[in-house]
Protein backbone atom coordinates (compact mmCIF):
# COMPACT_ATOMS: atom_id res chain seq x y z
CA UNK A 1 0.00 0.00 0.00
CA UNK A 2 1.02 3.43 -1.12
CA UNK A 3 2.19 6.34 1.32
CA UNK A 4 -0.24 8.02 -0.74
CA UNK A 5 -3.21 5.81 -0.19
CA UNK A 6 -2.55 5.55 3.62
CA UNK A 7 -2.74 9.12 4.24
CA UNK A 8 -6.17 9.60 1.72
CA UNK A 9 -7.50 7.80 4.28
CA UNK A 10 -6.73 9.01 7.91
CA UNK A 11 -6.97 12.24 8.91
CA UNK A 12 -8.00 11.47 12.68
CA UNK A 13 -6.22 8.93 14.82
CA UNK A 14 -7.21 8.15 18.84
CA UNK A 15 -4.94 6.70 21.23
CA UNK A 16 -6.16 5.57 24.55
CA UNK A 17 -3.68 6.50 27.20
CA UNK A 18 -3.28 5.54 31.27
CA UNK A 19 0.24 5.48 31.82
CA UNK A 20 0.98 1.41 31.30
CA UNK A 21 4.01 0.79 29.13
CA UNK A 22 1.56 -0.86 26.30
CA UNK A 23 -0.27 2.68 26.10
CA UNK A 24 2.69 4.48 25.99
CA UNK A 25 3.92 2.24 23.02
CA UNK A 26 0.51 2.69 21.46
CA UNK A 27 1.07 7.11 22.07
CA UNK A 28 4.47 6.48 20.07
CA UNK A 29 3.38 4.79 17.08
CA UNK A 30 0.10 6.75 16.83
CA UNK A 31 1.94 10.14 16.99
CA UNK A 32 4.34 8.88 14.45
CA UNK A 33 1.24 7.82 12.28
CA UNK A 34 -0.24 11.00 12.92
CA UNK A 35 2.77 12.95 11.51
CA UNK A 36 3.15 11.03 8.45
CA UNK A 37 -0.53 11.34 7.36
CA UNK A 38 -0.85 15.20 8.52
CA UNK A 39 -3.83 13.71 11.17
CA UNK A 40 -5.53 15.20 13.81
CA UNK A 41 -4.47 12.74 17.16
CA UNK A 42 -6.30 12.66 19.80
CA UNK A 43 -5.05 11.19 23.10
CA UNK A 44 -8.00 10.27 25.56
CA UNK A 45 -7.34 8.95 29.13
CA UNK A 46 -10.70 7.43 30.74
CA UNK A 47 -11.02 8.04 34.18
CA UNK A 48 -13.28 5.23 35.59
CA UNK A 49 -14.73 6.40 39.59
CA UNK A 50 -14.65 2.88 40.64
CA UNK A 51 -11.28 2.03 39.66
CA UNK A 52 -8.92 4.73 41.16
CA UNK A 53 -5.64 3.77 40.55
CA UNK A 54 -3.77 2.56 43.67
CA UNK A 55 -0.96 4.86 43.32
CA UNK A 56 -3.89 7.75 43.29
CA UNK A 57 -5.27 6.47 46.13
CA UNK A 58 -1.97 6.42 48.35
CA UNK A 59 -1.45 9.69 47.12
CA UNK A 60 -4.68 11.11 47.56
CA UNK A 61 -4.89 9.73 51.21
CA UNK A 62 -1.18 11.37 52.08
CA UNK A 63 -1.85 14.53 50.38
CA UNK A 64 -6.39 15.08 51.36
CA UNK A 65 -7.01 15.62 47.57
CA UNK A 66 -10.50 14.12 45.96
CA UNK A 67 -11.61 12.53 43.02
CA UNK A 68 -11.38 16.38 41.17
CA UNK A 69 -7.45 16.64 41.84
CA UNK A 70 -6.80 13.20 40.19
CA UNK A 71 -7.61 15.06 36.44
CA UNK A 72 -4.73 17.73 37.78
CA UNK A 73 -2.36 14.95 37.90
CA UNK A 74 -3.45 13.32 34.68
CA UNK A 75 -2.41 16.63 33.36
CA UNK A 76 0.99 16.39 34.42
CA UNK A 77 2.01 13.01 34.83
CA UNK A 78 0.47 11.60 31.68
CA UNK A 79 -0.46 14.24 28.98
CA UNK A 80 2.50 16.74 29.77
CA UNK A 81 4.77 13.77 28.22
CA UNK A 82 2.28 13.63 25.21
CA UNK A 83 1.93 17.17 24.08
CA UNK A 84 5.86 17.06 24.43
CA UNK A 85 5.86 14.20 21.99
CA UNK A 86 3.21 15.77 19.63
CA UNK A 87 4.87 18.98 19.64
CA UNK A 88 8.66 17.79 19.12
CA UNK A 89 7.38 15.62 16.11
CA UNK A 90 5.70 19.06 14.75
CA UNK A 91 2.25 18.07 15.04
CA UNK A 92 0.27 20.90 14.84
CA UNK A 93 -3.01 19.25 15.59
CA UNK A 94 -3.68 17.75 18.94
CA UNK A 95 -5.89 17.05 21.42
CA UNK A 96 -6.28 16.18 24.81
CA UNK A 97 -9.44 14.60 26.06
CA UNK A 98 -10.79 13.56 29.93
CA UNK A 99 -13.44 11.53 30.19
CA UNK A 100 -15.54 9.68 33.13
CA UNK A 101 -17.02 6.56 32.53
CA UNK A 102 -17.03 3.09 31.46
CA UNK A 103 -13.32 3.10 29.22
CA UNK A 104 -14.55 0.96 26.58
CA UNK A 105 -17.46 2.59 25.97
CA UNK A 106 -15.95 6.18 26.31
CA UNK A 107 -13.81 5.71 23.76
CA UNK A 108 -15.88 4.33 21.38
CA UNK A 109 -18.28 7.14 21.81
CA UNK A 110 -15.96 9.51 21.58
CA UNK A 111 -14.20 7.92 17.99
CA UNK A 112 -17.93 8.10 16.86
CA UNK A 113 -18.01 12.13 17.76
CA UNK A 114 -14.71 12.28 16.58
CA UNK A 115 -14.99 10.44 13.52
CA UNK A 116 -11.87 9.03 14.27
CA UNK A 117 -10.21 7.01 10.98
CA UNK A 118 -8.08 4.74 13.59
CA UNK A 119 -7.73 4.10 16.99
CA UNK A 120 -4.37 3.02 17.78
CA UNK A 121 -4.07 1.34 21.51
CA UNK A 122 -1.85 -1.03 23.81
CA UNK A 123 -3.41 -4.57 24.23
CA UNK A 124 -2.94 -4.57 28.21
CA UNK A 125 -3.28 -1.52 30.29
CA UNK A 126 -3.70 -0.86 33.97
CA UNK A 127 -6.75 -2.84 34.43
CA UNK A 128 -7.12 -5.85 37.16
CA UNK A 129 -8.01 -9.47 36.80
CA UNK A 130 -11.26 -8.21 35.92
CA UNK A 131 -10.16 -7.64 32.08
CA UNK A 132 -9.30 -10.84 31.66
CA UNK A 133 -12.87 -12.34 33.23
CA UNK A 134 -15.03 -10.02 31.69
CA UNK A 135 -13.11 -8.79 28.65
CA UNK A 136 -9.94 -6.15 28.61
CA UNK A 137 -11.17 -2.46 26.95
CA UNK A 138 -8.31 -3.00 24.18
CA UNK A 139 -11.04 -6.23 23.38
CA UNK A 140 -14.13 -4.16 23.40
CA UNK A 141 -13.17 -1.46 21.48
CA UNK A 142 -11.40 -3.72 18.50
CA UNK A 143 -14.53 -5.91 18.40
CA UNK A 144 -16.84 -2.71 18.55
CA UNK A 145 -15.09 0.07 16.80
CA UNK A 146 -16.62 0.99 13.36
CA UNK A 147 -12.59 2.70 12.55
CA UNK A 148 -9.48 0.83 11.81
CA UNK A 149 -7.76 -0.22 15.01
CA UNK A 150 -3.93 -1.04 15.69
CA UNK A 151 -3.40 -3.00 18.77
CA UNK A 152 0.11 -2.08 19.70
CA UNK A 153 2.07 -4.65 22.25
Amino acid sequence: MSPNLVSARITRVMVPVDGSEHSMKAAELAVEIAKKTNSQLFFIHVFEKDKVPDWFKTFAELEHLGAADYFDIVDRRLFAPLIARAKESEIQDFHCIRATGDSANEILKNAERLKVDLIVMGTRGLGKLSGVILGSVSSQVLSKATCTCVAVK
